[in-house]
């Protein structure tokens, strides 16, 4: 007899002479002596694929067998996952961050296959990476000095945003972030407005309420004509 379940009110009050008509049929079938068998369904009778080493659940209400039947890995995922391995040692100075974006995989599945095959990544506090660190700053400086924005300035080295700051951060460099050019260009006219006035930089960065820092660069970009004193 095949059974459907609704989620629907008015369906399952229809089905109850139906469900009482059962119940009373089960209570004479066991009557009479006969058995009804409970056959537990776990998630491997619909979906044979496993993922990883997935072990079948118990049925509920029994005991935990303590050999339960474990799936085991494929030859080709084992194949796999040993390939990847291999890969991930080389990559013990620049983490799992570096491995999963270049071998193209999760960084859960990278740290499950560490774990699986005993390969370390040094942390970014060893005397490695921080030598790999330092090997960025001279290049930082002079993008710096070029005016590239951070998004520029990694995809020029081939780096995260996150170790770019850290980096800038624990050499004290100032990057610039996200440049706003369509506030740039109002600055800009306002400069030159302000130039024509006979206004040195120092009042100029006053009245536009902005760092000195900021104007220099903003006469530098747009190659504006302001003298350093009338």
């Amino acid at each position: 007899m095949n059974a459907y379940i609704s989620s629907d009110l008015n369906m399952v009050r229809e089905l109850d002479p139906k469900r009482h008509e059962l119940a009373l049929l089960q209570e004479d079938w066991i009557g009479k002596g006969g058995t009804i068998e409970v056959i537990p369904v776990g998630r491997t009778l619909f979906s044979p694929i496993p993922f990883n080493s997935e072990t079948i659940p118990q049925p509920s209400g029994q005991k935990k067998n303590p050999s339960a039947v474990k799936i085991q890995k494929s030859a080709k995922g084992i194949e796999e996952e040993e390939r990847l391995a291999e890969k991930l040692r080389a990559y013990y100075d620049r983490g799992v961050v570096a491995a999963s974006k270049d071998l193209h995989i999760s960084t859960r599945r990278a740290n499950y296959i560490a774990a699986q095959y005993g390969v370390k990544f040094a942390c970014r506090g060893s005397d490695a990476a921080r030598q790999e660190d330092q090997a960025f700053v001279p290049k930082i400086k002079e993008l710096i000095l070029r005016g590239l924005t951070q998004e520029q300035m990694c995809a020029e080295l081939i780096i995260s945003r996150t170790t770019l700051r850290r980096i800038c951060s624990q050499n004290g460099l100032k990057s610039r972030g996200k440049v706003n050019h369509k506030k740039d260009l109002t600055l800009v006219e306002r400069i030159k407005a302000i130039r024509d006035l006979g206004c040195t930089r120092a009042v100029c960065a006053r009245r536009l309420e902005i760092n000195p820092k900021v104007l220099l660069r903003l006469v530098a970009e747009y190659e504006i004509d302001y003298p350093v004193s009338r």
